[in-house]
């Protein structure tokens, strides 16, 4: 059964889809409003198109000789559409079509660049700083967290606990400097590369 639902998808869906992404990156670029449903259409479109091709592709080499069948078997198509689709998805990603992928690994996080002459154009850096700007203001309220919580701790315990606890709040209090030492930086280097513009 989970083989057939894949199968389905894989056949009338997920080519279509990666390839409508890998084309067009950018959120709200084929509509503004309904871009969703366009890119569901789409992908089912753009899914049979190529299913299509491929089997005429793969009915050209003729019949195999071993069998006396044709080259269109089910190995093939999962083979074939399932390669694609890869394919597909790497160069979506590689366009920033996948900016979701961040949440899994940072080094996965890419945004897609805006057309050369379009007003966003300027504000690509910004998105990957704001999205570091993020990642490390998020860092900071955890152990900000975690600090607030050793300090209660501290208060209610005596001995080698206390000494445990000072320790490990030292240690929070200086990832909290560091960190608040990469978002200066950050703010810095910003500021320095909007007044050179």
């Amino acid at each position: 059964m989970i083989e057939q639902i894949i199968g389905f998808l894989l056949l009338f869906f997920l080519t279509g889809i990666t390839l409508v992404y890998a084309i067009f990156p950018r959120k709200g670029e084929i509509d503004s409003q309904y871009d969703s449903l366009y890119r569901f259409v789409f992908g089912i479109i753009m899914s049979i198109v190529i299913l299509v091709l491929y089997g005429f592709i793969l009915n050209a080499f003729g019949a195999d000789p071993g069998t006396g069948l044709g080259y269109v078997t089910g190995q093939n198509l999962w083979l074939g559409l399932g390669g694609l689709t890869i394919i597909f998805f790497l160069i979506g990603w590689w366009r920033g079509a996948y900016p979701i992928l961040g949440k899994i690994h940072k080094s996965l996080l890419r945004f897609p660049k805006s057309p050369p002459h379009s007003v966003l154009a300027e504000y690509d850096d910004d998105k990957i700083v704001l999205a570091k700007f993020k990642e490390l203001s998020l860092k900071r309220e955890k152990l900000r967290r975690e600090l607030k919580d050793i300090e209660r701790r501290l208060a209610l315990h005596t001995g080698s606990l206390k000494e445990h606890y000072t320790k490990k709040r030292d240690e929070i209090q200086r990832n909290l400097k560091k960190i608040d030492e990469q978002l200066r930086e950050l703010e810095e280097k910003r500021a320095a590369e909007l007044y050179m513009k």
